[in-house]
């Protein structure tokens, strides 16, 4: 009820998806105040370079190594992500892992798991780039994802396979990064749909 009043008291909503206009209908909106508007996600500009950098990052580490980055991982994910990579290193013993945990307070918990199970791990704040026997990296700073987006061949975006709804896919799909997500992406649903039925991304059901 007070959402349907909230939404009715509005002047002007704009909904970024035909799925999002549908329910703010059903709240009650008024259909000449609404308007379908689309998602500020797709202006994302690309920093100046950043493919270079993408570059850079890979020659410091082997150019030529399977490199895939797990993205905005949640508790209940991870676990998933490094049984992937075992298995993913018994026919590419070089591949490496970018592990970037959402919340920076299970940076040390993620970079410790790596450890426990016996993978070469190092981070970004005590080693600054991975070298070439590094197995798993986990980047554990602010700010830099989009620049290891870059340097990686396909990405996982987490908050999916936990009910979280997913987090932002078209990050790495900006720069031509195919895409892994799981089955919860109802914060990004439509983009999720596009993604997948363009072929720009796939959906597992599980680890």
């Amino acid at each position: 009820a007070l959402a349907g009043h909230c939404v009715r008291a509005a002047a002007w909503i704009a909904a970024q998806s035909k799925v999002d206009a549908e329910r703010f209908l059903r709240l009650g909106a008024e259909p000449a105040r609404l308007e379908l508007v689309g998602n500020i996600k797709f202006d994302m500009k690309l920093p100046a370079g950043i493919y270079q950098v993408g570059l850079d990052l890979r020659a410091g580490w082997g150019a030529n190594r399977p490199v895939w980055v797990a993205a905005s991982t949640h508790e209940g994910e991870e676990s998933a992500v490094l049984e992937a990579h075992a298995l993913l290193l018994r026919q590419f013993p070089d591949a490496l892992l970018l592990f970037v945990p959402r919340h920076p307070e299970r940076f040390k918990l993620v970079t410790t798991h790596c450890r426990s199970i016996g993978l070469r791990t190092s981070t970004r704040s005590e080693n600054k780039t991975p070298e070439g026997s590094t197995q798993c990296f986990v980047l554990d700073s602010m700010g830099e994802l989009l620049n290891f987006f870059a340097a990686s061949d396909v990405a996982f975006v987490g908050g999916s396979l936990c009910d979280i709804g997913g987090h932002n896919m078209l990050e790495p799909a900006g720069l031509g990064v195919p895409v892994i997500v799981g089955p919860h992406t109802y914060n990004f649903e439509e983009i999720a749909d596009r993604m997948i039925g363009d072929g720009a991304a796939i959906r597992v059901t599980n680890g």
